[in-house]
Order: C-alpha cells, then structure tokens, then sequence
C-alpha cells in the first residue's frame, strides 16, 4: 500500500493498485466485492500527505482482521441484507414472494457465504442457479469490509481522545459516501451504519461533525419507523450552510439534495449540474451515474409525496443528468480512440507507455458499464411503459400519480434510449440482450394496442403513443423477430386504420398514410434493407394486401423497393397482389414501379392478362410512345412471357396487344439497327425488335431486311442476329427464305473481315465466336442444316455481285485471308476453315472451281510465319494450345484428303516435329496424315527419318545445314532414348487391345477413344511403335537389344499379342522374330535369360498368329523387366519358375501357386507381387477364365478375412475383384457361384473398416451391380414376357448388402465414393420396384414386397445430414432419435459428437488439397447434387409401413391408442422428416423432371392416404410453405405430366386443412377433368384455373379473389371489340367456356 500510495509513476501505481486488488480478491472473501476495493484505494490515494500512513495503518490491520477471520463480518453483512429484506416487507406490506432478494433464508445466505471463503467452484450446484450480475448486487450489495471499518473505527474513537481519529473518521466518510451513492438498494447499507452508529452514542458529537452530518444524510434511507436516535443535536453541528456552487459533481449533487427539492430545481443549480456533467473527469464518471440512480429510485419510490409540480420536475432533472453523463461517457471513449491512434502512428520510440497504459486501464469498459449501469438499472426496466403493459411497480400509487409519473419516465427512457442503442451497438455486439426488456416491452405493447384499435376505431388516439415513438426510434435495434411480429400485426389491421383522407386545402384529393401506416413503411423498409428476411415467406394474402393498399396511397419510392424486394424474395406472393396494385405502378412510371409489374406479369399469368388489357386500351398508345424508354424493360419481359403460357388467355388479345405494341414502338426500334455501339438500352431494343416482327408480306419487314445486311457488314452485335433468326422464322414457310440466308452469309462474311481488322488484338473474343457459328450454320448444305432453304429465289432489289451457288468467291478469300492474318492462332476460326473446306471443296462440286484454289489456301496455311510456332508442340503445354493445334490439323487433313497432290516431302519432317507418338487426338490425327503422305509416294523408311517430336525438329535442321551423309542418321539407342519407360509401363497396362493397326476408311472411325481413361496423352500409340520397331529391327540393322528391353518396348510387343486386330497381333509377331534373331546375337550379361524366356513363349504357342490372354503378355513384360533387375528378391523365383519349365502354360497363371503360398522370409513380397500383378491383368472374360481355370477366386476370397491378410494384401484382393467385376461373365458368376454378396457382407460385419477399405468396397458394389444390370435397363419399351430380368433374389441380396453398408458410410469418404453408393442404392431400389412391377402384372409371386424399414430410413437422411453440413436436420434427427430411443440413429449421433483425431487430419489434407485444386470446390458441389438427386430417387421408392389396427371383437376397429407401441407414430414421423427434406430439396435445388414424377407418386400413394401423416405435415409452418413454393415452381416449369397430380394432392391437402369454399367442388372437378382429359389444351386450361385457385387458398385468402379476377378479365376481353377470326376460335372455344362456367358460379355467389 506505501508503494501505491507514494508512487509518482503511474504505470507503477496501477500495476500495484492492481496487484493488492488481485491478492485481496484470492482470499475469496471479496469474490463478488472485489470491485468496492477500488474505492478504499482511490480515497487512500486521495488522502493528504499527513494522514496516509495511519490511513494505511488502520486499513492493514482490519484487512488483516478480516482475511484471517471473515466469518463475524460476512455474518453480519448476511444478517443485515436479510434484515432490510424483512423489514421492506413488513413497511411496504408487500408479499414476501415478491421479495426482490434471491434466497429468502438467512441458512441459506450463511451457506453461501462459507463456500464464497472456501472456494466458489461449486457454487452453482450448490444454489442450484447461476449467479448473473443482478443477483450478485442483490445478495452482496457491499463487502464484509464495511462492518470491519465500522467496528475498528468505533474501538479507535472510543479509545482516543481530544478527537485524534478524526483523519480516520473523514476518511470513512468520504469512502461510506461513495458505497452509499454506489447502492442499487441502500437500505441494507444504512442499517449497518445506523447499528454501529449506535455504539458512539458518549461521543461528543462537536469533535466528530462529519459523523453526524453523515448520520443524517444516510437516515434519508431508512424509514421512519426503523430510525433510532444517535446524537445530539448540537447548534454548530446543526447549522445548516447554504449550498455552494461547488467544482465537483457529486458533491454539489449531495448538497443541494440534502437540502431538498426546492434547491436543487432551482435554475442556479441545474445549470451547474448539466455542465459538471458535460465534463466529468472519466475516473468518477461510473459513480456520478450510480450517485443519480440511486436519487431517482428515491425519487420514484416517494413520488406520491411529492408535489404534482416537484415531482415531474426531480424525474425529468436526473433523466436529463443521465443523459448528459452517458454523452460525456460516449465523448470520453471517442476522445480515448482518437489518442489511441495518433499514438499509433508515432514512432514506438517517442511513445509513453505509462500514459498509454494509464489511458487503457481507465478507459477500458467505462462507457460499456455506464451504459449497463443506466439500461440494467430496475426502475428503469420496471417503469418503461409499464402503464401500458398494465404491470405498475407501485401498485399503491393513486390512478393520476401513475400517469404522471409513469409518462416522465417514459419520455426520459426513450430520450435514453435514443441516445445508448447506437452507442450501444458500436461497442458490443450483445446490445440487443442488454436492452432486451425495453424491446419486449416496445413489442408487446404495441401489439397490445394494435389489437385493441383492430377491434375498436374509437380508440385510436390524435397523438402518438410512448411505444408507437419508441417503435419509431429504435426500430433498427430491434431484432427480426420483434419486428416480424408487429409487422405482420400491422399489415392485418383494416383499411381505415392505415389510411386517412387527404384534408380539403391538400391541392390533391385522396388517401394518405396515417401514422400507424407511415410506420408501417418504416418498419418494411428497413427491415428489407437489413436483409433479415430474405429467403422466408413471411407475408400471407392478407399481408400482401395490405401492402399493395401501402403503395397506392403513400407512393414511397422506399417502400416500392422493399415490395419488389419482397416478390424477388418469395415470387409465390405475385399471386396475392391485387391488380390495382399494377394499375397504380404503370400510372408512376419509375423504374422501380415498372420492375414491381414486370415480376408480377412474369410470375401470374392475371396480371399478364390484365396488362395485356390495358395495352389495349384508347391511349396507351400514345403513352407507351411518349414514354418509350421507361417502358422497354417491362414490354421486353411482356414479350418474353407472351408465348409460354398462350392456353391461359384468348390468343385474340396476345395479337391485338402484338399490333398494338408494333404501331408504338415499331419506327424507333427499326432506328437502333443503325447504331454502332452496344449498349443496355440497343440490346433491350434489339429482343422487342425481333419479337415484334410483321408477316412476311409486311414492307415494314422488308424495310428490316434491307437495312440488317449492312448493319452485320459492320460486325453487328449478337442480338442484331436474333432480330436476324427471327426474320428467318417468320420466312419459313415463303420462297424469300434461300436468298435471305444468301445474303446473310455474305454480310457475315464481310462483317467478319471488318471485325478481323480493327480488332487485331483479338478484344472482341465472344462477338467473333458468336459470329463464327452464325457462318456456319449459314454454310451450303450443312447437316444437320438449320432450317432446309426452299429452291426458289426472290430477288431483291439490292446491289448484288456476282454469285457462285451460296458463297461469293471474294468474300470467301477476303474471309481466309483476313483470318489466316489476324486469327491464325485461334481455335474457333481454324475449325470454321476445316467445315468450310470440306462443305465447298468436296469433289464433284462446281462451286469449288469458281472459289480459291485449295492448293493455294493449303500454302497459305502451311508457309504461314506462324505455322511452326502453332503446330510443333511445346514442352508445357495447355489445353487451349493443344486444342489450337487440333484445329490446325484438321484443316490439314481435310485438305490433303480433298487433295492429295498436296503432299510435298518437304512437310514430313514438320510433321513428325509435331508428332507426338501418344494415343492424344492429336497425335492419331497427324499418324493419320503421315499415312495419307505414305499413300502418296512420300515414304518415311525410304528417307529414314526415325524421330519425331522435338528430336525430329533438331535432327531436320542438322540435315538441312550440313546436308545429308551416313553418320547423320539416328542410332537405334537414340531413337529408342525418346521413348518415357514408366509410360511405356503405363501404356502395356492400359494396352488398348482395340486399336486396329490400319485406318478405315473414315477419320472418326480410325481414331481410338477410351472413356475410362482421364488422358490418352499419358499413354504411348502402338500402330505407330510396332512400325517403328518393325523398322528398328530389321536384319542390316545394328540392334541394341538390352536398350530394347530396358525401355519395355519388348513389353509392349509382347502386350501387342493380345490385341484383337489380327494386323497388330501379325505386326508384334514379325518384331518378336527379328529381335530374336538379333538377341542371339548380341551381347550382354543377361541375354540368355532372355533367349530362354522367348522360346518358353515359343514353344508355348500352338497355333499361328494366336492372340494371348492379357494377363500373360504383362506377365512376359514384368519378367522380362526382372531379368534386368538380378539384386531384386523377385529375380531368384521368376528365374527358378522359368528353369523348371520348357514351355510357357497359356491355360494357367504362371507360378501363382508357388508365390502365393510361399515360405521363404520374403512371402510378403512375392505374394504381393502376385496379388498386384493379378490385379493388373486382369482385362476381358478370357483373364477371368483363365483365373477360374486354377481357383484363384476361392483363394483370394478365403485369405482375405484370414489373420495372415495384412491391409495391402486386402487393398489388393479388392482391386482384383473390382477389376473383375467390369467384366460382364465375371460379375455374374463370382456372386452365383462364389456368393460374393454375402462375403462382402461378412466383411461388413467388422467392427471397425479403414475409409480406403469401404471406398473400395463401394467401388466394387457399384461396379458389380452396373455390370450385372448391363442394358437391362434400356429394354423398357419390350413387353414383359420379352424382357430380361435380374433374379429377384440377386437384387434383394444387393440391396440388403447396400443397406448394412449405411452404418459405414462417414462425412470423411471419397465424395465420388459416396456417389457411387447412393448412385447404386438408388439404382437397385428403382429395378426392384420395375422387377416386382413386372412380376404383379405377370401374376407371379413375391416375397417382402416393402424394403427400407423407417429406422433405416432416418439412419440413412442422418448420413446425409452430416455429409451435406444440415444443421437443422441433424437437430430434427436428434430429437426424433431421442423421443422414440432409436439405438441405431442414437449410436451414431453419439459417434458423431466423439472427436476424432484422424478425421481432423484427413480434412486437413482435403482442405489442403481443396486450395491447391482451383476445381475441388466445384466439382464438390457437384458430387453434392449428384447425391442429392440419387437420395430423391431412393426416398420416393421407400413405402413406409402403416401397421393395420386389428379389430377388437364384433368387428369393431381397435383405435390406434389401443395399440400400446409408438410403431405407427415413428413410421408417421419418419414419413413427415422424409417429405419434409424431399420438398426442401426440390425447392432449393434444380432437380429431375424424372425425380419430380417419382416424388409425387410417393406422395399420392404413401403419404396423403394416411391421415396421421397429413396432420402432421400441416402442423409444420416451413413444409406447407416449401409445399407452396414447390407448387409454384411446377407451375412455372410447365410440367404438364406432374401438375395435375400435385394439384390434387394440394387439394387433398386443402381438404385436410378445412380450406373450403363455394367454388371447392367446381375446381376440384376441373382437376379431375385435368388428369382423364386427353386434349392437351383443355387439360393445360384445367390445370391452369386450378393453380390459380390453389394459390389463392393456399396463402390465407377466404375467397379465390385472383381467379374471380382472372375469370372476370376474360369475360371481359370476349365482349371487347377484338379480332375475332376463324382460326383462332377453337382455342379460345377452352379458356373462354371454362371461365364462363365459373363466371356464372361466381355470379351466384
């Protein structure tokens, strides 16, 4: 304490202040007090000079006194709190329940205060509640310090004499003052003044005046009865000075408060007060708030003994002084943040920590305590509004006190609470909890008086309420939820309420707002613009309503945005909005107004109607003329709307609205063809130009014509081709059409070339590309052609040049040179080329003799001075470039085959720099054009060039600058060092044992594809290597033979042998003799092993070109790789097994038997290699034959559940059976004669399987099930005696094995993995839906016709809970889990929450990976919808079991209660969590029209028949709104197969909900007529009436007002004058007798 008090550094002293404040807190005796501690040691600092050290003195000895014995003055403190709890009671005569203390009992108080010393860990167990702030200032309102002060101060003062404890004495004051002015409820503080004041009654009262003036002050708070007389009055002590206007806050506070009302309303006063604090320092802004707290509680509590004027006066004085405290508090924390950060941008250097620090430590959470200290505070809390809430505090208050008084403090509240809530929010982001009490009282009494006024007019009031200003205020502190209650109340109260009329001086007549509407539009604006609602369907038809009558009588451009956020939110709320609402947006004419109409026509087909008749009305014409730009957007989305739902309105007014439109606007649009530059406003223009065009007769067409040629000369824009199609279309049928597209393939050519040559660098990318597919289409004689030109021509009357059949010579070469110019590079200008070539050069074509000679378009390509740098290939190339190359390759070969007096020697050379060797596209194209130079006399082995690739390239220039001699020809070794030894190893693994040596006839015949591999660049051409080899190997030739093995070209002849093309099975063959013949005579170490492997391959062979099984030929490559290799263990066993044969056995696996089972300290090793190698070869049936032949599936499958099967062993078994499952015979028979199936599920069985383990076993079911099903799938349309079925029994083994596979199914599986098993599940439910269909129809017999039981059900939507992140179905699940105790979904939810270390790593390495992929993210997402669509299909093949009641004697139906299991409950709530994701699924996501047809099946067979599942579906407020909108969503998509069956499930529904009316039967006879009707228009209209209907109802209307209006609008447009022809009367024969038929039910209605 010395050091504390004489420390001149002020970083020193806080640390210690700090440092005696922790040491005193760890005794536990100031646990909840440590706080009080700050005051002791802020008046010791205070103390003067003199007195500190027997300040410091007497504080250490009654600190020491209490931390080694608290118990005497904890009790005392605890007797006293329950004293003044007590004694309130008996004073106020309040119940004893209401006590606003937390325990009532002086035990329990005693309790709490020994575990507070011994330690306060299990304090909560103890009291059986958390202690919050509020009942910590109750229970401990100071500390066990107090009563030790008090008692050591009267030993002292009793003990001493002539008044030498008076510096002890003022110090206790001062300190007692502030915990006075610090209490929330001083009463328990005065009374233990007051009791050891008791003690000092000999004292003499003239030597401690400070004793009695606080005596008195202090009695202020204790009631008169529980006073008790201390000292006399002595005449210096009672004089009474008058109040000085003192420099320190709280002081001249206590004074003039001590004198009385009066003083301190004096004006004198006031202004003193508001400006002390305006500019409190920040250590005494905390007491300051507390000391005005604690007199306006006072104030409050004696307010009915205050006059009516005093009163008031007191309330409003200490609000505006808390106000006032919490503005400096706001500029004290700003001032902070401001120095803050001039300190920050000095140099560390120059800074001072000390002030920095003091600065932290005194500021800190200041502001954030205050503003706890005010909000918190209960009498703030209590009276807010509480006459409103009829819930008064001070129930003895007589009726008019209350008013007063109660309208003070709300005014001062709310003025509080304007200025805290944003300050509030600054600082914290748990504002809204701290002021959590004021906002409910805001809401529930607003809501109160909004119910009160819906009922009764007479009640509204002139003024606004207090909670209508506060609402008006603090609404954007309010949560979403307050706000959407009051909302949605507001938005029901009738029209009258919201609206007034106008007064008569208004210089317009009408409705206004009144103020309950004008904060309504506040409310809806802001709350939009917080963006709290956005994805839910709040409003209902009533709401829309409402807000519809809120537009058309504010005209707010804020609540327009907020309406048409609204509709892009929840477009289903299009169908509630009243068409006046449309009529009123049209007359503003704003943008947002005109984007209100253009959603609510494109989303309801009545507003669609109704402004298509009011374009038909007298003057909208000329308005629509006038304001023409404003209208574009919205006529351009009419025009889009205009032809998708035609059955929904007579086709006679979508004409007249069409000739309408076309008189309006038709000269200015005609005018954008002109305009050269893009805009948003052209391309607007451009779609309505091409929508609004005449017949063909028509000359304002011809007009267009004429004028778009030039305009595309000029590189017009892509929607200028639009308007282009457009004319195509309308010239279908007319003999104008074949000259139309002459002329549009000439401006596009012409347009191309200008666009080539202002745009060199190629800026205009997608408006080129666009361009270039509109040319060929444009091209003669494409296939398929766009539309067939008709033979006649129409000449117009235009500049025309010369014409050849379709295409003018010089536009074709100007195109070819602009483009070989400018886009040489470019992929889609290269293939354009290539389709032209071969469209206008074919043979026998006339038009190709009047064109550029190919020859010289061949050299222009060839000798381009980017040619080179085009088609040789780069060492790091991209997709693009090999695209680019591609291209250029075709064009080449087209014209070498159109013209094969092209080749020339000179190209070879380039063209093997190009080659790559590899199976690429690429690279099988330019072998292709190397064979068509062959075919034309320029022979690669009469010039010896060997290379290719770059090798190639280097080896030409060498030639070409030395000049040709013998020493220049490659080596053997040099060409053999190209070859990659690990491709080569690749591609004799993924040999491709369908490439046919020779190349057909046709380009994309001869070129090998592979859907299974990833790239066929990785791997190596063996029409191109055998040629070589067959080259390399010839007898003059030197061979290096052991170079030859070491790069497995050997392999990969042998691996040849299994080819199924008889030409590169002879090839391989003719390679193998040759290199032979020179092996025997080569030298080096290990050609005898070879030598003698050759020949046991020799004489294994029976007959002449022979075709090896796969598994051999690799067996050959890696043996004959081993003999290369002599220090490998695998060296000594190949080598033995070959010594110990003559011959190599084609009917068996050579030496499984002896590697599988081996005893040698290496059996790992060889049984791995064999196991490998097993997996590898493993290709076609003959393989697998030759697998079976020797049993090795039975050992495999026997040793894998064995303990001697380590995990690669059974990695490997799993690969070999994957890879004989991709062959049909195998994956048949491995499950009926090996029961495959029933070991997977064996292995299943396991405790616990490694995530590779169940990837793999994944792959393997898919696999095996996709081989098996073959194209049974695709044999449908046969009849059912003609169909081929899977046994049934097989078919259910797959899907009890799949369903024992759910429990192992983990969040941390290969996503294509779990594809694969929902893929799969899916897959075998929907086949064994169509087998047991096929089976009924056949009349055969089944067994277990239901599968999927409902625990299974919710086991497997928890799996894709956890693998989609659905927090809110993995809670629904829980709950289900644990309300029916399903063991299953219990264990795993249990799983779940146990943290998993490997799990943790392994998305550490997939997010990892995930960041190094740019794609992972998406191709994440889309796995997730390919689940997603495969779980949709899964759930709509479950049919859940509704167990039958049994009936009860007499025939009598038990009633489910009598049942006595929750069987029927669990399937029921099974069925509502089923339905409930599949319709949130198809709402959120894109899905099938397949699926959507699934789903509804399910629904009308197995949900809506069970009336226990309809109820509960209906209780769920978010599926009936996912319902709709899912609805809404069909509607739109017109899935004219589905919308009769959802529409009456919707119905069926209804009817479950009582949402019946007059027009119920009527439409649910149209809904019906819907789903028997055979007319595809009538049943359109049918279902068309019946959405309308179903979406008035379904959104809370009481009437189909919509359809009513819908119905009436036709009605109305049948008696208008218009054209009315011949044609179009059967069509609207539908619509129109439909809607009379329901006009007359409305009539009568």
């Amino acid at each position: 304490m010395k050091m504390f008090v004489t420390s001149n550094h002020s970083h020193l002293k806080i640390s210690t202040k700090k440092l005696i404040i922790k040491v005193l807190r760890d005794s536990g005796v100031f646990e909840y007090t440590w706080k009080e501690l700050s005051v002791w040691l802020e008046h010791l600092d205070n103390t003067k000079e003199d007195q500190k050290e027997a300040v410091i003195q007497f504080l250490e000895r009654i600190l020491l006194k209490l931390v080694t014995n608290p118990y005497p003055y904890t009790d005392k403190a605890a007797d006293l709190v329950q004293e003044a709890s007590m004694l309130q009671v008996n004073v106020f005569k309040q119940d004893s329940d209401n006590i606003s203390i937390p325990i009532s009992h002086i035990d329990d108080v005693l309790d709490m205060v020994d575990v507070l010393i011994e330690g306060s860990d299990g304090l909560d167990e103890e009291t059986g509640f958390t202690l919050n702030e509020d009942i910590i200032i109750q229970t401990f309102p100071f500390s066990a310090i107090v009563p030790a002060a008090l008692e050591a101060r009267n030993v002292l003062l009793l003990q001493s004499e002539n008044g030498t404890g008076a510096h002890i004495v003022e110090y206790l004051v001062a300190v007692f003052t502030d915990l006075l002015h610090s209490q929330r409820e001083p009463f328990a503080l005065c009374l233990m003044f007051q009791l050891y004041d008791k003690d000092l009654k000999s004292l003499k009262v003239s030597k401690y005046p400070q004793l009695y003036q606080f005596n008195q002050y202090y009695k202020l708070w204790i009631p008169q009865q529980s006073q008790e007389p201390m000292f006399k009055t002595h005449k210096e002590v009672s004089k009474e000075p008058a109040v000085a206007l003192d420099s320190v806050f709280t002081t001249l506070l206590k004074r003039a408060y001590e004198r009385g009302s009066n003083t301190l309303l004096e004006d004198g006063i006031q202004t003193k007060l508001r400006d002390l604090a305006s500019q409190l320092p920040p250590e005494q802004l905390l007491l300051g708030v507390k000391h005005v707290l604690l007199y306006l509680k006072s104030t409050v509590e004696s307010f009915g003994s205050l006059s009516k004027t005093s009163g008031p006066q007191l309330v409003d004085l200490y609000m505006d002084l808390l106000s006032s405290l919490l503005c400096r508090g706001n500029q004290i924390e700003l001032d902070h943040h401001q120095k803050r950060e001039e300190c920050q941008t000095e140099s560390d250097l120059f800074g001072d920590e000390g002030s920095l620090i003091t600065e932290e430590s005194s500021n800190g959470k200041t502001l954030e305590d205050t503003l706890m200290l005010i909000f918190r505070h209960p009498t703030l809390e209590s009276w807010f509004l509480a006459l409103e809430l009829c819930s008064i505090p001070q129930p003895a208050l007589n009726p008019v006190t209350v008013k007063l008084l109660s309208a003070h403090l709300n005014s001062g509240v709310l003025q509080l609470l304007k200025i805290g809530a944003p300050i509030f929010q600054s600082i914290t982001t748990g504002y809204r909890h701290a002021l959590s009490k004021y906002f409910e009282a805001i809401t529930k009494s607003v809501l109160k008086e909004l119910e009160t006024v819906g009922k009764d007019r007479s009640q509204i009031s002139p003024r606004k309420s207090h909670q209508l200003q506060a609402l008006e205020e603090l609404h954007i502190y309010m949560s979403a939820a307050q706000l959407k209650d009051v909302t949605l109340t507001m938005l029901r109260l009738p029209e009258m309420i919201l609206t007034s009329q106008k007064s008569e001086k208004s210089p317009k007549k009408g409705k206004q707002l009144s103020f309950y509407g004008q904060i309504l539009v506040q409310l809806l604006t802001d709350s939009y613009q917080r963006q709290h609602q956005q994805g839910e369907l709040l409003l209902s038809t009533e709401h829309v309503k409402a807000l519809g009558l809120l537009i058309s009588a504010s005209a707010s451009k804020d609540l327009e945005k907020v309406f048409l956020q609204a509709l892009q939110n929840d477009p289903v709320l299009a169908h509630a909005v009243s068409v006046d609402v449309q009529f009123h947006c049209l007359a503003q004419r704003s943008c947002t107004s005109l984007a209100i109409v253009a959603m609510l026509i494109k989303h309801s087909r009545t507003h669609l109607l109704q402004f298509e008749l009011w374009c038909l009305s007298s003057v909208t014409g000329k308005y629509l003329r006038k304001y023409m730009e404003s209208f574009l957007p919205l006529i351009n989305v009419y025009l889009q709307c205009r032809d998708q739902y035609d059955f929904t309105r007579p086709s006679t007014v979508v004409s007249s609205v069409t000739l309408v439109l076309r008189k309006a606007l038709w000269k200015e649009l005609c005018a954008v063809i002109q305009d050269t530059e893009v805009s948003c406003e052209t391309t607007v223009k451009l779609q309505i130009l091409s929508k609004l065009l005449p017949s063909s007769e028509s000359r304002g067409l011809h007009n267009l014509m004429y004028q778009l040629p030039a305009a595309f000369e000029r590189g017009g824009n892509e929607e200028s081709w639009r308007v282009a199609d457009a004319i195509s279309r309308v010239l279908e049928n007319s003999e104008e059409l074949h000259c139309w597209r002459r002329h549009l393939l000439s401006a596009c050519m012409k347009g191309l070339v200008a666009m080539y040559s202002s745009n060199k660098d190629e800026s205009k990318q997608e408006v080129e590309r666009s361009m270039l597919l509109r040319l060929e289409e444009l091209l003669p004689i494409r296939s398929p052609a766009p539309r067939p030109p008709t033979k006649q021509h129409l000449h117009f009357h235009l500049n025309k040049k010369r014409m050849v059949g379709e295409v003018d010579p010089d536009d074709w070469y100007s195109l070819v040179k602009a483009g070989l110019k400018y886009r040489y590079k470019d992929e889609a200008f290269l293939k354009v080329l290539n389709i032209a070539f071969q469209l206008l050069y074919k043979k026998d074509s006339s038009l190709s003799q009047s064109l550029v000679e190919l020859s010289k378009l061949h050299m222009m390509v060839m000798q381009h001075s980017l040619f080179l740098s085009a088609i040789l290939r780069s060492r790091e190339e991209d997709g693009t470039n090999i695209q680019r190359r591609e291209a250029l390759v075709d064009v080449l070969l087209t014209a070498v085959q159109l013209s094969p007096s092209l080749c020339e020697s000179s190209h070879v050379a380039v063209l093997l720099g190009a080659y790559g060797a590899t199976l690429s596209a690429v690279d099988q194209k330019i072998l292709l054009l190397l064979q068509l130079y062959e075919k034309n006399t320029q022979s690669l082995t009469n010039s010896r060039i060997l290379l290719w690739g770059p090798a190639a390239v280097e080896h030409h220039k060498t030639c070409k600058s030395l000049g040709k001699s013998l020493w220049q020809q490659p080596s053997m070794e040099e060409v053999l060092c190209l070859l990659d030894r690990e491709k080569m190893m690749k591609t004799i693994l993924s040999f491709p044992q369908h490439r046919r040596l020779l190349p057909s006839q046709e380009i994309q015949e001869s070129l090998y594809k592979d859907e299974t591999v990833k790239s066929l660049d990785d791997f190596y051409d063996p029409c191109f290597l055998l040629q070589l080899f067959s080259e390399l190997t010839r007898p003059e030739c030197m061979v290096a033979c052991h170079k030859f093995v070491e790069v497995n070209a050997l392999g990969l002849t042998v691996a040849a042998l299994s080819s199924y093309d008889s030409n590169m099975r002879a090839t391989a063959y003719f390679v193998l003799a040759s290199f032979r013949s020179h092996l025997e005579g080569a030298r080096f170490q290990e050609r005898s092993q070879l030598l003698y492997l050759l020949e046991a391959v020799q004489n294994g062979i029976k007959q002449p070109n022979l075709r090896f099984t796969f598994s051999l030929t690799l067996y050959i490559a890696r043996v004959a790789q081993q003999i290369l290799k002599p220090e490998g263990h695998m060296y000594i066993k190949l080598n033995r097994f070959l010594l110990s044969h003559q011959y190599l056995d084609l009917k068996k696996v050579p030496g499984f038997f002896q590697l599988f089972y081996s005893f040698d300290f290496e059996y790992k090793t060889e049984r791995e290699w064999i196991l490998r190698f097993l997996g590898e070869g493993l290709r076609d049936k003959h393989c697998y034959e030759l697998y079976d032949y020797q049993r090795i599936f039975q050992v495999i499958l026997s040793f894998f559940n064995s303990p001697l099967c380590d995990e690669g062993s059974q990695s490997h078994i799993l690969e070999i059976l994957q890879s004989a499952a991709r062959v049909t015979r195998a994956a048949y028979e491995l499950i009926q004669d090996h029961s495959l199936l029933t070991w997977v599920l064996h292995s299943l069985e396991k405790r616990f399987l490694e995530n590779k383990v169940i990837n793999k076993i994944i792959s393997l079911l898919h696999t095996l099930w996709l081989t098996n099903l073959g194209d049974k799938r695709e044999s449908k349309n046969q009849s059912q005696e003609n169909r081929k079925f899977l046994p049934i029994q097989l078919v259910n083994e797959f899907l009890y094995v799949l369903i024992t596979l759910i429990k192992h199914i983990r969040t941390i599986l290969d996503l294509t993995k779990l594809t694969q098993f929902f893929s799969t599940l899916s897959s075998v439910l929907e086949y064994r839906a169509v087998v047991v269909e096929a089976f009924g129809e056949m009349r055969r017999f089944t067994v277990n016709d239901r599968v999927l039981s409902s625990r299974e059900v919710l086991l497997l939507l928890h799996k894709w809970s956890l693998i989609d992140r659905d927090l809110q179905l993995q809670e629904d699940l829980q709950v289900l889990a644990w309300k029916y105790q399903i063991k299953e979904l219990l264990k795993n939810i249990k799983d779940k929450n146990k943290p998993q270390a490997s799990s943790n790593a392994y998305r550490h390495i997939q997010k990892k990976n995930r960041v190094e992929d740019n794609t992972g993210a998406d191709l994440e997402v889309s796995e997730l919808e390919k689940c997603r669509d495969h779980l949709n299909s899964l759930f709509a093949h479950w049919e859940p079991v509704f167990p039958v009641p049994p009936s009860k004697q007499g025939g009598e139906l038990l009633r489910p209660t009598d049942l006595g299991d929750d069987t029927v409950s669990l399937t029921c709530a099974s069925t509502v969590m089923v339905t409930k994701w599949l319709v949130k699924s198809m709402v959120e996501h894109s899905l099938s029209e397949q699926n959507v047809a699934l789903m509804l099946r399910w629904l009308q067979g197995c949900v809506v028949p069970q009336p226990a599942a309809v109820r509960e579906m209906l209780r769920d407020g978010t599926l009936r709104k996912n319902l709709f909108k899912f609805y809404t969503w069909v509607c739109e998509a017109q899935l004219s197969k589905e919308l009769p069956v959802l529409s009456s499930i919707m119905l069926q529904l209804m009817d479950a909900q009582g949402l019946t009316n007059s027009f119920h039967e009527l439409v649910k006879y149209l809904c019906f007529s819907a789903m028997t009707e055979e007319d595809e228009n009538k049943k359109a209209v049918c279902v068309f009436l019946t959405s309308i209907y179903i979406g008035d109802i379904w959104l809370g209307a009481q009437e189909p007002d919509t359809l009513i209006t819908h119905v009436r609008l036709i009605c109305s447009s049948a008696d208008g004058e218009l054209n009315n022809d011949l044609e179009t009367q059967e069509q609207e024969e539908t619509i129109m007798s439909l809607c009379k038929t329901l006009y007359l039910a409305t009539s009568v209605h």
